[in-house]
């Protein structure tokens, strides 16, 4: 414990969080940190006494400083508690525990994402998304939003191959199912018929997903109370779009035809 609060320490400190970042893209010297950091030398030079003493980083023969292998593997870890700090607001009011905990300690592959602070947003996103689909669309999320059906449909047309996940029991409300166009209701059954459109249940639906194999559309978290608000993240990032798809692929393989 006492060895986590002293790198807990040195890491809160911007100038020092700094320093690990600017050394794990290329070896400096004192005078070049101090420069690139706006710092006096014998700030720099007090700042890496500690971080060496710490063991985050050493000095080399030539006189430069760089990343121990301990020093580059808590740079790799930081960016998962970076992420959550930076939206603590939107994960204090939002349920993760049901995440399986590879995908907890990997969360920092999430910072390249934007927040989506509301509902219309969300639902934008997503039928901005649809049409871009070339290959695949991947969803948890029951029910479908009435617009994005004709996004659908037209998406089953390119041969867009569409994979969905909902909650056991789901029952299409009867607004819903009166809004719905005789040719999105046809496309549905023939698209599943030929198998464009598979569709799996689980017991209970702990996320909100929307992605093809171009994007994230959104992922958000349920509220304590299960409820969904639809405030969530969105991101065309490669790391993001692997972490997304990895909790789908958790999801459909434990989930029901």
């Amino acid at each position: 414990m006492e060895n986590l609060c002293d790198l807990l320490f040195e890491v809160s400190n911007e100038d020092r969080l700094t320093i690990l970042r600017k050394l794990s893209e290329e070896s400096m010297n004192v005078t070049g940190l101090a420069k690139e950091l706006g710092l006096t030398t014998q700030e720099s030079s007090r700042h890496l006494s500690r971080l060496s003493d710490t063991g985050l980083t050493r000095k080399s023969p030539e006189g430069l400083y760089l990343l121990t292998p301990y020093g580059e593997l808590v740079l790799n870890l930081l960016p998962g508690l970076e992420f959550v700090s930076g939206h603590s607001d939107y994960f204090s009011t939002h349920s993760h525990e049901w995440l399986p905990s590879n995908l907890l300690s990997r969360m920092g592959e999430l910072e390249e994402s934007v927040y989506l602070d509301d509902a219309v947003v969300s639902l934008y996103s997503i039928e901005k998304m649809v049409p871009r689909a070339e290959e695949y669309i991947w969803s948890v999320n029951f029910p479908v939003p009435l617009s994005v059906f004709p996004l659908l449909r037209e998406a089953f047309e390119r041969g867009v191959k569409v994979r969905m996940i909902g909650p056991k029991g789901f029952v299409v409300h009867p607004v819903v199912r009166g809004s719905l166009h005789e040719e999105d209701r046809e496309a549905i059954f023939r698209a599943r018929a030929s198998k464009l459109l598979e569709e799996r249940f689980v017991e209970q639906m702990d996320v909100l997903l929307w992605m093809s194999e171009r994007e994230v559309a959104v992922i958000a978290l349920p509220k304590p109370d299960g409820t969904f608000d639809s405030q969530g993240f969105a991101s065309t990032d490669a790391r993001v779009h692997k972490w997304c798809g990895d909790l789908f692929l958790n999801y459909w393989q434990k989930a029901e035809p």
